[in-house]
C-alpha cells in the first residue's frame, strides 16, 4: 500500500491514514448539524466514498450519492443500487432545480476549477437549498501546516486556497449567506467544530453552510 495518494483507485478510500466507519462519531456530528438546517428533503452527496454518511442520512433524507471511483461505487451499490453512481463533477451534470442538500466533505479542494463545480451545485439545488461541506483551513500556522501535511500525503489535492477566496467562489455562484467555522480531526472518524472567534487560528478544517437564500 502506497504512502503517498496520487489517484482514487482501490487503495484511496482503504489507505491506512484514512479509513472510514460508518456509524462513526465524525458522521454523526455531520448529519446532527445538517439537521438543524433542513430536515428532509432531497440530498446528494457528492464524493461520497463508501457512504458512511450517505448511509446515516437516508434515515432522514431521500439520499443519493456520487464518486469519481468505480470501486468504492461497486462496494456499495448492493445497498443504495440506482442511487449511487460514477460520475465526476467536474465533467458530468447535475439536474438543475432538484436537491434541498448538497454535501462536499473535503471534495472541492480535489478540483482543478473548483468555481465552475460550485456555480454547477448552486443551479442543482432549490429555492431555499443548502450547500455543506469541507475544505482545508488554509490559514494561519496550524491551518496553514495541515494543509501542507495533508497536500504531501495526497497528491490529488490541487485547490487548496485560503478562507476568503472560498467566499468569493461561494457568493459569486450565487449564495446569498455564508456562514463558516472550523473543524479540528482526529484521524477520518473523530472530530469536534469550533464556532468561537479563534476558529480560524485553531482549525485543520474550514466548514461551510452556503444557503440560497437569507433565511
Amino acid at each position: 500500500m502506497k504512502l503517498i495518494k496520487d489517484n482514487y483507485e482501490k487503495g484511496y478510500h482503504d489507505h491506512f491514514l484514512y479509513r472510514e466507519t460508518t456509524n462513526s462519531q465524525r458522521n454523526q456530528a455531520r448529519l446532527k448539524l445538517l439537521l438543524k438546517q433542513k430536515q428532509g428533503g432531497t440530498l446528494l452527496e457528492i464524493g461520497c466514498g463508501k457512504a458512511g454518511f450517505l448511509q446515516m442520512a437516508e434515515n432522514s433524507f431521500q439520499s443519493e450519492g456520487m464518486d469519481i471511483s468505480e470501486h468504492v461505487i461497486e462496494a456499495i451499490r448492493p445497498h443504495f443500487g440506482e442511487r449511487v453512481r460514477k460520475a465526476d463533477l467536474e465533467t458530468d451534470s447535475l439536474p438543475v432545480n432538484h436537491y434541498d442538500v448538497v454535501a462536499v466533505f473535503n471534495i472541492l479542494e480535489h478540483l482543478r476549477q473548483p468555481g465552475k463545480a460550485i456555480n454547477k451545485i448552486f443551479n442543482s439545488l432549490r429555492p431555499g437549498g443548502i450547500m455543506i461541506g469541507s475544505v482545508p483551513n488554509k490559514f494561519s500556522l496550524v491551518g496553514n501546516l495541515v494543509t501542507i501535511i495533508g497536500n504531501f500525503f495526497d497528491r490529488t489535492h490541487i485547490s487548496t486556497y485560503p478562507p476568503q477566496t472560498w467566499r468569493l467562489l461561494f457568493t459569486q455562484a450565487g449564495f446569498l449567506k455564508v456562514d463558516f467555522f472550523g473543524e479540528i480531526t482526529i484521524g477520518p472518524n473523530h472530530n469536534t467544530y469550533l464556532f468561537h472567534k479563534l476558529w480560524p487560528y485553531l482549525s485543520f478544517n474550514l466548514m461551510f453552510i452556503c444557503r440560497t437564500s437569507e433565511n
